[in-house]
């Protein structure tokens, strides 16, 4: 009998008081107001905003004091107000990023906000150590940033 080794997958969700087009808004084009830049960025303090443009296609880039920019990714499936996808590489090469998918769900008179973190395989050696780091760091993300925003 072999074993399969299955690849971690990172759920998180949370859900605000807030239609699905306004809390899609609120993550996408609104994304500079409740991200946490001074500690869950490339720059931290010296970084200025981080800016999702919202379409397919469509870079994560965070812009810091003296102009520098840090592509944290790429948007890969664009479908407001159900969801979208996005790469996921903040401060490393394109190569190791890995996939964030998110979707909004209708719940009663709000939203269920659902995130899906995979492609692990992408940063060999590192994966364990990340993986924890970004379980407990979606939580802070979404859970905390994100919903008291939307609030």
């Amino acid at each position: 009998m072999s074993e399969q080794a299955t690849e971690p997958v990172l759920r998180k969700s949370v859900r605000v008081a807030r239609a699905p087009e306004d809390a899609f808004r609120l993550y996408t084009e609104g994304m500079a107001r409740w991200w946490p830049l001074a500690t869950h960025s490339v720059e931290e303090e010296a970084a200025e905003t981080v800016v999702f443009e919202p379409r397919l296609g469509g870079r994560i880039v965070e812009r810091a004091q003296g102009g520098a920019e840090h592509h944290w990714g790429t948007v890969t499936e664009w479908d407001p107000p159900a969801g979208f996808a996005h790469t996921w590489h903040p401060g490393r090469d394109a190569s190791s990023g890995q996939l964030v998918e998110v979707r909004f769900v209708a719940d009663g008179d709000g939203t269920r906000v659902e995130l899906v973190h995979t492609g692990w395989e992408n940063l060999g050696d590192q994966a364990p150590r990340l993986y924890e780091a970004y379980d407990s760091g979606w939580d802070h993300i979404l859970g905390q940033r994100f919903a008291g925003a939307a609030r």
